[in-house]
């Protein structure tokens, strides 16, 4: 990796944070740019120094952790938030995602967990450790379906006609001509659809469909 990946450590404990930073800092794409032992320096910290990822634990004094997400991620869009807590309580997992946390672990992670966590946060994914998966899958499910429906109105109609005729099972040939285009037209609409929404195949195309509900509208009303 060529940038390297800066920083902010936001943890209250100061041995926790300085073993946390000389962990981290075995890797070479890191750096630690800036330190924070309660929340309103946090903050302060995130305007000078503007790191690419913020590692927070949620047990921060005068601004807890929470709170501190909520401030991140309505005055610093672009900063990446990485929960790393010693809570073990799944309500508290599941407030820190939806506030809009980009990656979430426990303190018993493995090392290289946390340094491929924090690169995949930092690459613009979400990374949410094994150990608490299983107890917030109903909101990633949710998201999911959010993203879903924007990714939707990412297409023209043209396309969102394509789709839904796809859903209901029609083959190119079909399409082409319910919609008065070539065959050929049909299939680069395809291609579009599949880079457009992620899909890799028509299934995937279908679950769509329906999620967006273009299998309830008619062809017509589709604007």
């Amino acid at each position: 990796m060529g940038k390297k990946i800066n920083l902010l450590l936001a943890e209250n404990h100061d041995l926790v944070r300085e073993a946390l930073k000389m962990l981290i800092e075995t890797d070479v794409d890191f750096k630690v740019v800036a330190e924070a032992e309660d929340g309103i320096v946090c903050m302060e910290q995130v305007r000078a120094k503007d790191p690419d990822v913020v590692v927070l634990s949620l047990a921060m004094p005068k601004l807890n952790g929470l709170n501190t997400i909520s401030q991140l991620r309505r005055r610093h869009q672009d900063t990446k938030v990485f929960v790393l807590t010693a809570a073990e309580t799944p309500s508290v997992w599941q407030e820190a995602i939806e506030l809009g946390a980009h990656g979430i672990a426990t303190k018993h992670i493995a090392k290289k967990d946390l340094l491929a966590g924090l690169k995949q946060v930092f690459e613009g994914e979400r990374f949410i450790s094994d150990e608490i998966r299983p107890h917030v899958v109903n909101l990633l499910d949710a998201d999911s379906k959010v993203k879903k429906k924007r990714n939707m109105r990412k297409l023209s109609v043209r396309e969102k006609q394509v789709t839904k005729l796809i859903a209901e099972g029609y083959k190119t040939k079909d399409i082409a001509e319910m919609l008065e285009i070539s065959d050929r037209t049909v299939s680069k609409h395809r291609e579009n659809l599949m880079t457009k929404l992620g899909a890799t195949s028509p299934a995937e195309i279908t679950h769509y469909a329906t999620d967006s509900g273009l299998t309830k509208v008619k062809l017509l009303e589709i604007e």
